[in-house]
């Protein structure tokens, strides 16, 4: 199963040490693997087809880009394949402009039954897959609702129901993070996320990953189960804060 990382902060944060930890953890994935981040608000994707661990040592290009890369928020993706091809277009994370905002998203689990989902938007260039159908299903919703200036609440509550809706529709295993770069979303009907803030060694971020025992041997990593309904558990993430926390 693919693993997901995230990382959210109240100012521009670079994460050397953490990705490749990340990485190193999640090395039994090996389909692909991307990092996502934003630079002056503008999306900014590096993925790549190719397997993140081989002979002994983490991708040459992903322990450059884990050097460089800053930002307020940082999403990284390591895939196992689950649908779609193992090529760089089906390798996650996944960056469309919407709603005034770019947006990037990653995902695994498994819902074959919103591969027959069609938008009227703009497609996910030639990405056939569960993952790239989910994202255009949450960014037509998200259209179909947002108001450009609408605040964290209003936002989080168009994503819970439009998400409530899309597992009706399509029922499936999702676990997903979705972000415009000011406010993270993650949400999970069947995994459980671990959460760690209040570090000294972050200084002041929050990281959220499904790797089931975090990324250290700290204490104060929390386990965020997954909702005992049928549908899931959503968070909202500002800076290092969880600002909402809600069953859907």
């Amino acid at each position: 199963m693919c693993d997901l990382f995230a990382l959210s902060a109240t100012k521009d944060y670079s994460a050397p040490e953490l990705l490749p930890i990340f990485a190193l953890r999640a090395k039994k994935n090996m389909d692909g693997w991307g990092i996502g981040f934003f630079r002056k608000h503008h999306a900014v994707v590096e993925k790549s087809a190719e397997q993140i661990f081989y002979s002994g040592q983490l991708h040459d290009s992903f322990q450059r880009l884990a050097r460089v890369v800053k930002s307020r928020i940082i999403i990284c993706h390591i895939r196992l394949r689950t649908s779609g091809l193992i090529d760089e277009c089906h390798a996650h994370p996944f960056a469309l402009s919407f709603g005034g905002h770019d947006w990037i998203f990653v995902h695994n689990g498994k819902a074959p039954a919103i591969e027959s989902y069609r938008s009227k938007r703009t497609a996910i260039e030639d990405a056939i897959s569960d993952s790239a159908r989910v994202f255009e299903y949450l960014r037509d919703q998200i259209e179909d609702q947002h108001t450009h200036n609408a605040g964290p609440n209003m936002l989080f509550n168009i994503l819970m129901t439009s998400t409530a809706q899309m597992i009706d529709q399509y029922p499936g295993n999702y676990n997903f993070l979705l972000t415009n770069g000011h406010l993270l979303f993650a949400f999970t009907n069947h995994r459980q996320f671990m959460v760690m803030k209040g570090s000294r060694k972050l200084q002041g971020a929050l990281l959220l990953t499904t790797l089931a025992r975090g990324l250290s041997k700290e204490e104060k990593w929390l386990r965020v189960a997954k909702a005992t309904n049928r549908r899931g558990l959503l968070l909202a993430i500002s800076g290092n804060d969880v600002i909402i926390h809600k069953s859907i």
